[in-house]
């Protein structure tokens, strides 16, 4: 079977169904298409001091980051990107006014373009934007993943393991209402799994509030996670008039 002229692939079906019916589907590198060998190169060229930083009144306080926005179109049979012209956040995971990270431009790198055109491929056709805004942030914590409970307050989440010492950072997904204003959850989670390196879920984030337990650190060494977290975003994140 070839793939159809917006170059979505056939086994991207699976996940498109699991995000319809259930509101978030786990998947892996291997199932959408990565190629071979694209976490450790990835992880190379960005995952390092260079590239990632910590700035003030970030949290938590011992997490460094990255972070790139692609504007991207769906016509002429296909899915257009560019660079948009800025990354700053405004009023974001609970901490308030707007801030600029340290900015990689992926675009340049032709095999980073293809992860992110693979991971906008993953939102079901009838769920697309024809016009809209990708936010991609290179996070590596050592300890706390998320504070609480939260939504990011976009149209679709992307949570891309690609490294891991030590256990914890289980990620999970509450129903919106199920969570209240202080975090607390009142009722079980929908899914609690431990994304292992390679491991990707994609989820509607105003179904879902989302977040992960802190990292456990290994006998004599210290835990680390490096991952991908990515957004589809409501047009009025940069995109209003």
């Amino acid at each position: 079977m070839s793939d159809d002229p917006n170059g979505n692939k056939p086994d991207l079906d699976r996940v498109w169904a699991a995000l319809v019916d259930q509101g978030y589907a786990l998947t892996s590198e291997d199932e959408i298409g990565l190629p071979e060998k694209f976490r450790l190169n990835f992880r190379a060229t960005y995952f390092n001091n260079r590239v990632l930083r910590h700035d003030p009144g970030d949290w938590p306080i011992d997490r460094k980051r990255a972070r790139d926005v692609i504007r991207y179109q769906w016509r002429d049979g296909g899915l257009q990107v560019q660079e948009h012209e800025t990354i700053a956040l405004t009023d974001r995971a609970g901490i308030a006014g707007k801030r600029d990270h340290s900015r990689v431009r992926l675009l340049d790198d032709p095999q980073a373009e293809e992860l992110v055109r693979t991971f906008l491929g993953l939102v079901p056709p009838n769920q697309r934007q024809v016009d809209g805004t990708f936010g991609v942030n290179l996070f590596r914590t050592f300890t706390n993943v998320v504070t609480k409970p939260h939504h990011d307050h976009e149209q679709f989440v992307m949570l891309y393991v690609l490294h891991r010492i030590g256990g914890g950072a289980e990620t999970y997904l509450y129903n919106s209402g199920d969570v209240t204003e202080q975090g607390e959850p009142t009722a079980e989670s929908v899914l609690r799994h431990q994304l292992s390196p390679g491991e990707i879920i994609i989820f509607e984030d105003k179904r879902f509030k989302h977040g992960a337990t802190p990292l456990e650190a290994p006998f004599g060494r210290r835990a680390r996670r490096d991952a991908l977290v990515c957004t589809v975003d409501y047009r009025d994140t940069y995109l209003a008039a």
